[in-house]
């Protein structure tokens, strides 16, 4: 392992290791007509298709096509402090060329989907039928943060202490960086079902999802510098230089030693693509008890999903146990969990329907990378609720809510400041606009409001772990020539402790001593936005 590789390296791969994060990317908004009643799990109609594959059946007997489209627009925002909220060494940097103003930081990523298609498609018989649905089932986009994350930040922001402690006085009063992250995830479904009505009140229905995973996490952590007393920004190599020569030309035999802790800032970019597929088998049942009441229930099985890197610029630091997730050639666990599906919608006259669902993501079975899925507290949960009434015979008018719950428990493991997700509700409405008798358009907006989290860190992104894997061999290194110096002595006669050069190894040792000790807490605050309109054209023929 290369010293002057690691604090770059680990920054990138704590941002991005929980980016495929399994049931937390799986996509329930499949067409507009998700975003104008957000209950779908009862619907009888061709553009619920994924939610209710089961209630095709009742459909006209004929063929049924839709085309949807949806625009999302997405923030994350992490408030992060580090080591203290006010007087952190963050209030101590400049990043991208920016001087920080304060100690806590807001870190902002953009998300934007502007076209998400999908298609429905069935065919209807008397008590046969079939039906297509393709959609983006995950992911859906990419976020960008231009000025990188806190779990970027923190172990550059700790380079000064480090150079401090090594050169036994403040040689550095603040730091610099340039970096940048971006992420993207598309998961695309391809399904088919079949139905047959065993009864005709009571439909069935089998069917089978291809999932095609296809996602890249590109990013950096270059030009680190730290900035002297007299106000200069200087390459972390160039301002140790002084040092290294000194200690070096006192003990020769450090100079190895020196050049490797002097290198930690080394420039290292991630550009890694992962790309795999999976199937899903699903079941369904609809039950349409008469003109008021229908009960439907789907289930996905667990989708296996091994996603393959193809990397770039990260390949030659594949051997770092940080970015073993992004290793060249590997495959890496990223299943979809399996989903139960329950609805019931009410019709208490013909121009009203009352919807009312639930949702459980069995995100503890679903193997993540490193079985990260052991660390949650509980699976995901939902609630739905929404209401459609027929103006008249041209239009028809929608609303609906859901609320959804994650089982990340306290300070989770299981998410990062670049991935995340927080408990939320949303609410959406729309209108159909039936233009004939055989075509109508749907138009929506929905709207997720977002609870915050909190997540607090004794030892922030593990950045005094990371730094002791660091100091363990600088150690290990320093006393076997500190041995062998020893040796060199008591062979002459000399007293060891009269020996000029053990001076320089006390000053190491208590360097790296200071370092040990160091309190490295963080807190992580974070939210999210996300709005997204829809328009979709429905025909039967």
């Amino acid at each position: 392992m290369k010293t002057k590789q690691l604090i770059a390296l680990a920054t990138l791969a704590l941002a991005s290791t929980s980016a495929m994060a399994g049931g937390y990317l799986t996509n329930t908004n499949q067409n507009a007509a998700f975003g104008r009643n957000l209950s779908q799990e009862a619907m009888i109609d061709v553009m619920a298709t994924y939610a209710n594959p089961a209630g095709v059946g009742f459909l006209a007997p004929g063929w049924h096509f839709a085309f949807s489209n949806q625009s999302a627009f997405q923030t994350r925002t992490a408030e992060s402090w580090f080591v203290h909220p006010e007087q952190g060494p963050f209030a101590l940097g400049y990043v991208n060329g920016i001087k920080n103003t304060a100690a806590t930081k807001k870190y902002k990523g953009t998300a934007k989907a502007p076209i998400i298609p999908s298609v429905d498609l069935a065919y209807v018989q008397d008590r046969w039928s079939l039906a297509f649905h393709f959609g983006v089932v995950g992911g859906g986009g990419k976020c960008e943060f231009k000025d990188g994350l806190g779990s970027f930040e923190s172990k550059v922001a700790l380079l000064p202490a480090v150079m401090n402690a090594f050169a036994g006085q403040p040689a550095a009063t603040g730091y610099a960086m340039e970096t940048y992250m971006r992420g993207k995830q598309y998961y695309f479904g391809g399904q088919l079902n079949g139905s047959y009505k065993v009864t005709d009140n009571l439909n069935l229905a089998l069917g089978l999802r291809a999932v095609y995973a296809s996602s890249n996490y590109y990013g950096y952590v270059r030009d680190m510098k730290v900035v002297t007393p007299a106000g200069a920004q200087v390459p972390v190599k160039d301002a140790m230089a002084p040092m290294v020569t000194q200690l070096a030309t006192a003990v020769p035999q450090l100079a190895p030693v020196m050049e490797g802790i002097a290198g930690v800032a080394g420039d290292v970019n991630l550009n890694c693509d992962q790309k795999g597929w999976g199937v899903t088998p699903i079941i369904g049942v609809d039950w349409r008890i008469n003109d008021h009441w229908n009960l439907a229930a789907k289930y996905e099985f667990k989708t296996r999903m091994r996603l393959e890197n193809e990397s770039g610029e990260s390949k030659s630091a594949s051997a770092l146990a940080q970015l073993d997730e992004y290793e060249d050639g590997k495959k890496v666990a990223a299943d979809l969990p399996a989903i139960l599906y329950l609805g019931a919608q009410y019709s208490p006259i013909e121009k009203v329907r009352i919807n009312a669902g639930a949702h459980v993501f069995f995100d503890k079975q679903a193997t993540q990378y490193g079985h990260r899925e052991k660390t949650l507290d509980g699976q995901t949960w939902e609630l739905t609720a929404g209401a459609e009434y027929d103006i008249n015979d041209l239009v028809t008018v929608s609303a609906g809510w859901q609320s959804t719950n994650y089982g990340l428990g306290e300070n989770s493991r299981y998410i990062t400041d670049m991935s995340f997700v927080c408990s939320s509700n949303s609410v959406g409405l729309g209108a159909r606009f039936h233009l004939s008798k055989k075509v109508a358009l749907d138009v929506s907006y929905f709207k997720t409001l977002y609870k915050h989290y909190d997540k607090s860190q004794a030892d922030y992104n593990g950045i005094k772990a990371n730094f002791g894997s660091i100091l363990t061999g600088v150690k290990t290194q320093v006393e076997a020539v500190a041995q062998e110096i020893v040796a060199e002595d008591m062979k002459a006669g000399i007293n060891p402790q009269e020996d000029p050069r053990m001076a320089v190894f006390q000053q190491l040792n208590g360097a790296t001593e200071t370092i040990a000790a160091a309190q490295t807490p963080g807190h992580d605050r974070l939210h999210r936005t996300n709005d997204v309109f829809g328009v979709a054209v429905s025909v039967s023929f």
